[in-house]
């Protein structure tokens, strides 16, 4: 089983690595890195849905030998969902299930008002979402690095809409914190309109990034649904 996972607005593919020490030894992870980032930093950011999604899913064509099951966090979830979209079509392949995590149903109007092009505003929201995790944020050399990614995932984010409901084959977990104040219950519940399969809802005590706070509890989760 391959577990190919998809990181948030600003993360890398590095946020995941940790998390090969607990998963069971025939479950191996793959990390998704965008461009605009880490090894990837040389390379033009993507601000379009679309555009970064025939990227992914070119990769991963060659890795679709084995079962797979694909987990994105916040903005990695709807690229997750979109990737989805895009194998069923373009390969006839869907993966056993869709993990999304603290992001709420594409088809759900967007709550928070755009700030991509304010640099101020954006990094404020970032500290604001990450809570203790932005402290990168105070180095101006790093800062300078990470922003152009950061902005380029939130540009994607505020021009992606789809309307009307888009649905996959594959079945949907979806999982939030309990005090996310970003994605209320609802609009993660709403997650159950995207699939033509089952679905599951699932909560974790914390906010946004919840996933961090209680990472045994819930990778064992996701290692348990990646076995059925």
């Amino acid at each position: 089983m391959r577990l190919v996972c998809f990181p948030h607005a600003g993360g890398s593919a590095s946020f995941f690595y940790s998390w090969s020490g607990s998963l069971p030894t025939d479950v191996e992870l793959l990390s998704v890195q965008y461009p605009g980032r880490q090894e990837r930093l040389t390379e033009p950011c993507v601000e379009n849905m679309d555009e970064l999604v025939a990227g992914i899913t070119h990769s991963l064509s060659r890795f679709l030998d084995h079962p797979f099951v694909l987990f994105g966090h916040s903005m990695g979830a709807s690229v997750a969902f979109e990737v989805s979209r895009q194998l069923e079509r373009a390969f006839g392949v869907s993966p056993r299930m869709l993990y999304v995590s603290g992001q709420e149903a594409p088809h759900m109007p967007m709550r928070r008002e755009p700030v991509s092009d304010d640099d101020e505003a954006l990094l404020s929201e970032i500290r604001r979402i990450n809570g203790g995790n932005a402290e990168t944020l105070d180095d101006p050399d790093l800062r300078d690095l990470a922003l152009p990614a950061i902005r380029a995932d939130f540009r994607l984010l505020e021009a992606y809409r789809p309307q009307p409901v888009r649905s996959i084959s594959a079945p949907i977990t979806s999982y939030v914190g309990d005090q996310d104040a970003d994605v209320d219950f609802d609009s993660a519940r709403a997650w159950a309109q995207a699939t033509r399969g089952t679905f599951r809802f699932q909560t974790f005590p914390g906010g946004h990034f919840y996933l961090s706070d209680c990472q045994p509890g819930f990778i064992s989760d996701l290692a348990r649904g990646a076995d059925h």
